[in-house]
């Protein structure tokens, strides 16, 4: 009996979290994102109880349901006619998952292409217009490029967050850069949308990206593309270096070492 009623207190307490509101929330979208947090607690959910839990009519609980399903983030059980998580909503989760991950199985790779290159190695991820810095490697050197980790920078700014965007299909960085202008870190940074196309057409071509002084000045950078092994897009390994050590023949002999690390890192992505 204390074992069944802590459950219930516990049940209660978490029921109090999420119908606290602050002001400025869109109701109906609240009303979806506490509906999916229902699954954290029940694999099937039938429309009664979701209409009961949250005191919402049975029909607005249909009209959810609905538009959920429409989209893949829930599917119907064609016996009992409950909703269970779909596939979409699944891929969502294994993704932020994977993305946390591959940290821990990059980390090795980084730093033997660190001691290979002699350079700061980071492992990084599109999110968005940025680039998230998931992990890096610094160089023993005494003048160095710093550890990004944790950091976000302008993806048409940097190696890494360009060679993920070079992945994108032309609609999906429509969505991403409606409009001009780009913003400018530094004087040499791509500012128009012409421009970063005509970028993009060029790390396609060649396979890996540069940053030539574009995020920070007087730090150049090479990246590749880490791919699974499905040949989907996971990440990026960038380089970074000091221009004065960062000329045209250090790029390309970055890139080829860089591209060597990203296929042996992607070989052990599912």
């Amino acid at each position: 009996m204390e074992e069944d009623s802590g459950h219930r207190e516990e049940a209660t307490k978490k029921e109090a979290a999420r119908t606290e509101r602050p002001a400025g929330l869109i109701g109906a979208v609240d009303n979806v994102l506490r509906l999916l947090r229902m699954f954290e607690d029940s694999e099937m959910l039938r429309v009664n109880q979701v209409a009961r839990d949250m005191g919402l009519s049975r029909s607005t609980v249909h009209r959810m349901l609905a538009t959920l399903g429409h989209h893949g983030f829930v599917e119907q059980d064609a016996l009992s006619r409950a909703y269970r998580a779909g596939p979409a909503l699944i891929d969502i989760g294994l993704s932020v998952v994977q993305n946390i991950d591959i940290r821990t199985l990059a980390h090795g790779t980084l730093v033997r292409l660190r001691d290979e290159i002699g350079e700061t190695v980071h492992l990084a991820h599109l999110r968005g217009t940025e680039v998230l810095f998931l992990d890096s490697v610094e160089s023993v050197q005494t003048l160095r490029t710093g550890g990004r980790i944790g950091w976000t920078l302008p993806a048409h700014a940097t190696a890494a967050g360009k060679v993920l965007l070079a992945e994108l299909p032309a609609e999906a960085l429509a969505a991403l850069y409606p409009s001009d202008p780009l913003g400018t870190p530094t004087p040499n940074t791509l500012d128009s949308l012409d421009r970063l196309r005509a970028h993009l057409d060029e790390v396609r071509e060649r396979g890996y990206a540069t940053n030539d002084g574009e995020s920070e000045n007087d730090v150049c950078a090479v990246a590749v593309v880490v791919r699974d092994k499905r040949g989907r897009a996971r990440a990026a390994i960038s380089v970074t270096a000091p221009s004065s050590r960062a000329g045209r023949e250090w790029m390309g002999d970055t890139a080829k070492a860089a591209r060597h690390a990203a296929a042996e890192l992607g070989g052990r992505i599912g």
